[in-house]
């Protein structure tokens, strides 16, 4: 069951991310789920939103070599923020500045969550604590 307020969410990820020059995935097309993603040569940048809660899978790829971070981002009230956020970075985020961008994104949303490096799947996500 979708949570209240999901389809005005669904359309402002939709117009926000289409605008920006996000291709949206053929499976979002067919579920009316929101799936983007945007690829700048070094970084594919992908987000996922959860239908049950206020939040988003965000999955930073490194083109190059194929290593991966995922973020749970619980954003509550700030999705406005965090597109912004994304739509700012789409062009320049990279292996290399890719944490400067996970940092101002905990700023402004309530938790964004890191899958750890190393541990099995019953290994809990670590809070991302935003430093200054």
């Amino acid at each position: 069951m979708a949570f209240e307020g999901f389809d005005e969410i669904s359309q402002t990820i939709d117009r926000y991310l289409s605008a920006a020059g996000w291709e949206q995935t053929t499976r979002s097309r067919e579920s009316n789920v929101p799936e983007f993603i945007s690829n700048n040569g070094s970084m594919r940048t992908s987000i996922f939103q959860y239908i049950a809660e206020r939040s988003l899978m965000l999955t930073l790829v490194d083109v190059e070599n194929g290593g991966y971070r995922k973020f749970e981002v619980r954003y509550g009230d700030s999705i406005d923020s965090l597109l912004a956020i994304l739509a700012v970075w789409q062009n320049h985020v990279s292996i290399e500045n890719f944490n400067v961008m996970i940092n101002e994104i905990a700023k402004e949303v309530p938790e964004i969550l890191a899958e750890p490096l190393e541990g099995d799947e019953d290994t809990p996500w670590v809070r991302v604590v935003p430093r200054e």
